[in-house]
C-alpha cells in the first residue's frame, strides 16, 4: 500500500468518526460535511508544508535574529571575539508526502462540496 492509499483510508475513517461525533444523529449530509472538512484540513496541511519547504518564513526568522543581534551589545561582543559572521545556516526540508496530502485533500474537498451542493439544491 502506498502512502496515498493509506492516507485516503485514514481520512475516510476520520470523516466517518467526525460525523458520528457531531451532536445530532448521523445523516448523509453530516457525513458529506465531515468529508468536506477533512479535505479542507488536508489542503491546509499541504499548503503549510509547501510554505515550509519553500522557506517562506526563513527571511522573517533571519531578519529577526539580525535585529536582536544588533541591538544586543553582549551578542555583538561575542560575535566580534569569535569572529563569527551573520551568515545563516540553511536547512533544506523536503516533504515527499505533500503531493499526497494535496491530491487526497482535493478529492475529499470536491466530493464533499459537489455532493453537498447536489443534496441541497436538488
Amino acid at each position: 500500500m502506498t502512502f496515498k492509499s493509506i492516507l485516503f483510508v485514514l481520512s475516510l475513517f476520520v470523516s466517518f468518526l467526525l460525523s458520528f461525533l457531531l451532536e445530532s444523529p448521523w445523516s448523509l449530509a453530516q457525513w458529506l460535511d465531515a468529508i468536506f472538512l477533512v479535505g479542507l484540513s488536508m489542503l491546509v496541511i499541504a499548503s503549510v508544508l509547501l510554505l515550509i519547504e519553500g522557506r517562506f518564513f526563513a527571511a522573517f526568522i533571519q531578519s529577526t535574529k539580525n535585529f536582536f543581534a544588533k541591538i544586543n551589545k553582549r551578542e555583538q561582543m561575542i560575535r566580534e571575539s569569535e569572529k563569527r559572521t551573520a551568515e545563516p545556516v540553511v536547512y533544506a526540508k523536503h516533504f515527499p508526502s505533500r503531493k499526497a496530502f494535496f491530491h487526497v485533500g482535493l478529492l475529499f474537498f470536491l466530493v464533499g462540496l459537489l455532493l453537498s451542493s447536489a443534496i441541497y439544491f436538488l
